[in-house]
């Protein structure tokens, strides 16, 4: 039986902030980037053989026939050619980019996935033979797995039955990283039809072993109409191999699904910003005490915090959410405090804190604003905090204001009162959001709000 709409957002988005996801990518998955499927791609081959592709389920067998009939460095060099003349602009995998996956496996030989990687800055690991994962960097990289090979290296792909046949003995190291990746962690496969043996047979062997303590993972499936044996398709996928499928009526639906999920993993992410440099008791205190009860409270209701580590008020608060943890015993401080530091003294340093304040705050489902001076941190607005208001506004989060006299909280606060049609969920709401407001109520206010909004989506 298909997983619920519901039920998958609700599992797998706990899964990606909980950091224990990686994504399995199949041909499919690049489609829409322009790239052919399987099919497409050997349909020349099949021609050339005189053979109708539509008669045909095993590719890995067609490569081998045309490799026999013809020559096997041709049948490499034509795979290489087909694949080379796309690029990589997709909106399913710009979506997939933004779920932030600890790894990601593939079968494909293109090189789509890493275009789209570079295109956002973020380093990777390619490892496509077992020799590269010996100068893995472990620090700051997401590793990309290949599990058929690379278009730069032709003779090392896996296109034909021979190929496939000599993978346990080829591919140790790649084999062992990938079981050990289906133990720890939940995947999410995409665009793969599940017909060849390699991922079914490592899943079958590790959920014999572990039985019903093995990983549960997800995938998502159009429904084949005219497979009588669709559904029993799908009830095997999680009965035997724990992959619990999603299934849709129409390709257009994944990026829509996928959408969802990146909405409901960002509404459990919560930037707060805030700063102040002069020191009056006063003001000391309110900050170490919002610092304690809102770290608390929200980390109580499960949310991420995200810091920009703002002077003062964002020390407090990294230092009562880590005491937070440690009186709480829990150890896995990153997954859910998530410290950013906007530190840049170049030339250009104010405009490259300003792209990483996009790129933090993008990833966030709310953003609240407390205290703030006005300073040269910034591009254009003479405040770090006020920047990041403009940011958050143009992007649509739920912004949560907490005025304090005299700092850019306050300005914000009065913008929000003045434009409740731009901040319905601010409504009855601001008045509790003060300075002079009980610190508890304040809490019990921002809670409220980030619930409401999650819940009206």
């Amino acid at each position: 039986m298909s997983i619920s709409r519901k039920d998958f957002l609700l599992q797998l988005s706990q899964r990606v902030l909980d950091a224990k996801t990686s994504l399995f990518l199949g041909a499919g998955g690049t489609i829409d980037a322009g790239y052919p499927s399987w099919k497409e791609l050997f349909m020349p081959i099949a021609k050339e053989l005189g053979k109708n592709i539509e008669d045909i389920d095993d590719y890995y067998k067609l490569a081998q026939y045309y490799s026999n009939h013809s020559d096997d460095n041709e049948l490499r060099t034509k795979i290489v050619e087909r694949l080379n003349q796309y690029s990589h602009k997709s909106v399913l995998l710009d979506e997939l980019m933004d779920i932030g996956f600890c790894d990601v496996w593939t079968t494909n030989f293109d090189n789509a996935i890493e275009m789209n990687f570079r295109a956002r800055n973020i380093r990777i690991n390619k490892v496509f033979k077992d020799d590269d994962i010996s100068s893995m960097h472990l620090e700051n990289h997401i590793n990309l797995f290949k599990l058929n090979g690379d278009v730069s290296n032709p003779a090392g792909m896996v296109a034909t039955q021979a190929d496939y046949e000599k993978y346990n003995d080829t591919h140790q190291l790649m084999l062992m990283f990938f079981r050990r990746s289906l133990i720890s962690s939940a995947f999410l496969f995409i665009g793969y039809s599940f017909k060849d043996h390699l991922v079914l047979d490592c899943l079958s062997e590790i959920r014999n072993y572990l039985g019903r303590v093995a990983a549960t993972h997800y995938a998502i499936i159009k429904k084949e109409p005219r497979n009588p044996y669709f559904d029993l398709f799908v009830e095997d996928l999680e009965k035997r191999y724990g992959v619990r499928a999603l299934v849709v009526d129409d390709y257009s639906e994944i990026p829509i699904v996928l959408n969802e999920l990146n909405t409901r993993i960002r509404d459990k992410r919560v930037f707060i910003s805030g700063a102040f440099s002069l020191y009056e008791p006063q003001i000391e205190e309110f900050s170490h005490n919002l610092s304690k009860e809102l770290s608390k409270s929200l980390l109580e209701n499960d949310y991420r915090i995200v810091s920009g580590v703002g002077r003062r008020f964002g020390t407090h608060l990294i230092g009562y959410a880590s005491e937070f943890f440690a009186k709480s015993g829990k150890k896995s401080i990153e997954k859910n405090l998530i410290i950013t530091p906007f530190v840049d003294n170049s030339a250009n340093g104010a405009v490259n804190k300003n792209e990483k304040r996009k790129h933090v705050i993008h990833n966030c489902g709310a953003a609240i604003f407390v205290f703030g001076d006005s300073d040269n941190n910034s591009v254009e607005y003479k405040s770090g905090v006020m920047e990041e208001f403009a940011i958050a506004r143009e992007q649509h989060k739920t912004i949560i204001p907490i005025r304090y006299p005299g700092y850019v909280s306050e300005t914000i606060w009065n913008i929000a009162h003045s434009n409740l049609t731009e901040f319905p969920y601010l409504e009855g709401c601001l008045e509790h959001l003060q300075y002079n407001q009980n610190i508890s109520q304040i809490c019990k206010t921002v809670i409220h709000i980030l619930e409401s909004v999650r819940d009206s989506r």
